[in-house]
């Protein structure tokens, strides 16, 4: 009886280890979590060049926050990314690097107007990857996960939408959710 208990509980034990290992998670979403976590990378070194460079309060305002809000986004993500075997880049990607010395080099409105035109870019792209990340994962805790972080750059889109209005900048049109 008690060899049967414990045959029955390490059959038990390796039936939730293949259902946790066959968790509804597939490649896609291991690709986009190594992507927003490169994504939030850059988004916070583009921040801090702008807390440095700019002096245009609305935009250092809006700096901060994207240092606040994407670090806070990339350490809610991490968990989830440990959990999947996803490793995080250890730097920004190459295209995102090149786009920050390009920034380091403006100063006054050229770099302003070079920030805001990037963030509207970046965020209109984000919400988007964020938005179909959200609609196709199968996995729940992950997309609970991509759900607040949509929220979180659905608010930076309006924002910095407003701010490039503000100063002149075009903006794309807002895609139907």
């Amino acid at each position: 009886m008690f060899q049967r208990l414990i045959k029955s509980m390490a059959v038990m034990a390796i039936c939730m280890a293949t259902a946790f290992a066959a968790s509804p998670t597939d490649a896609k979403d291991k690709v986009f979590l190594k992507k927003a976590a490169a994504g939030g990378m850059a988004e916070v070194a583009f921040a801090k060049i702008a807390l440095d460079k700019s002096q245009n309060q609305d935009v250092r305002n809006f700096a901060q926050k994207m240092v606040d809000d994407h670090t806070k986004l990339n350490d809610s993500l991490k968990p989830i990314a440990d959990q999947l075997g996803v490793e995080p880049p250890a730097e920004a990607p190459k295209e995102a690097q090149a786009k920050a010395e390009k920034l380091k080099k403006l100063d006054g409105d050229a770099f302003d107007k070079a920030y805001i035109k990037a963030m509207v870019e970046d965020h209109h792209k984000d919400l988007a990857e964020f938005t179909k990340e959200e609609q196709s994962t199968k996995n729940d805790e992950l997309k609970a996960k991509v759900s607040d972080g949509r929220k979180t750059i659905e608010e930076h889109t309006a924002m910095i939408d407003d701010l490039a209005k503000k100063n002149g900048i075009p903006t794309p049109k807002a895609a139907a959710m």
